[in-house]
């Protein structure tokens, strides 16, 4: 659980490397209709490699946004599921029982008792729904520098919408529409990347309301039920920050995390570095919060 652009895809990543949890991946996205009827035909390799020859057609070697390798086990997020079926992009009642049969579906094909990891940043501010109505869930809360949040948020518009995003496409059919659309695209564009404040402003109050409501509720929750990490120690001491995760998911592992992640030092584009007062003044609690359990600079 964290916001957008926290670091949530590096950790799943890197805890899905210790095969210690059953983890959504792009095959599962893609072919979610499909799982179990793949799963008992023994087809999951050959539709797997199908989806890696569409990649590789494509050109695709990143996920574009960074240096991460994609292919059909690229660990991803429910929440394309919900929005290819179109439910809302976080677990509510309309969606609840599509969530938990996605469970049911992975546990099923899985073949092994491992626990079942997702992610997903539309629930960083819905753990309380979450656990009420999934009572054994645990969550792993991840934060970072809201200054860097919102850069690299920034950053993600620009690449999305300049230059279409081809691997976005293939699992994200809105996204794809909305892209090959010239006026929808164009509007996007005058949002996000134009000089006008109207992008930032929508990214830093969104950011701010789902910090403000983590704030109010974390204490909702018993500390038994989760733990507390920050995208910049995970940098700094990757092994270490892991094995927290794992020691209070009860699992060991014995990998190497240490070229997984590295310390980055990227400077804010012009238009955040403008409004830095307003971040500042937006989330305010929230920055107080975390220079409580981590450095920030």
């Amino acid at each position: 659980m964290g916001l957008h652009r926290s670091g949530t895809s590096i950790l799943y990543k890197m805890l899905g490397e210790t095969k210690k949890f059953n983890i959504l991946t792009l095959y599962h996205v893609i072919n979610y209709n499909q799982l179990i009827y793949n799963y008992v035909n023994k087809i999951e390799t050959k539709k797997k490699q199908e989806l890696n020859d569409l990649i590789i057609k494509k050109g695709i070697k990143t996920r574009k946004t960074d240096h991460m390798v994609v292919n059909s086990d690229y660990p991803h997020e429910y929440m394309y599921i919900f929005s290819e079926l179109g439910y809302s992009w976080k677990i509510n009642e309309k969606n609840k029982l599509l969530f938990e049969t996605l469970c049911k579906k992975l546990k099923y094909i899985s073949e092994n008792n491992n626990p079942i990891l997702l992610k997903n940043p539309h629930d960083f501010a819905n753990f309380v729904f979450i656990k009420q109505n999934f009572p054994n869930a645990k969550f792993i809360f991840i934060h970072r520098n809201p200054f860097e949040v919102i850069n690299s948020t920034m950053r993600l518009w620009e690449t999305h919408l300049k230059t279409k995003n081809e691997f976005l496409a293939i699992y994200s059919k809105s996204y794809e529409k909305v892209y090959d659309n010239p006026l929808s695209r164009m509007l996007l564009r005058f949002i996000y990347i134009s000089k006008i404040p109207i992008g930032i402003t929508r990214v830093v109050t969104s950011a701010a309301k789902r910090s403000m409501h983590y704030l109010k509720n974390i204490d909702s929750l018993s500390k038994e039920d989760y733990v507390i990490i920050t995208y910049e120690n995970l940098c700094k001491n990757p092994n270490k920050v892991i094995a927290e995760v794992l020691d209070f998911l009860k699992v060991k592992s014995n990998i190497d995390f240490s070229k997984f992640v590295k310390p980055r030092n990227l400077k804010l584009i012009p238009k955040v570095e403008f409004w830095k007062n307003l971040i500042k003044k937006k989330m305010k609690d929230y920055i107080n919060y975390l220079h409580k359990i981590s450095t920030l600079e």
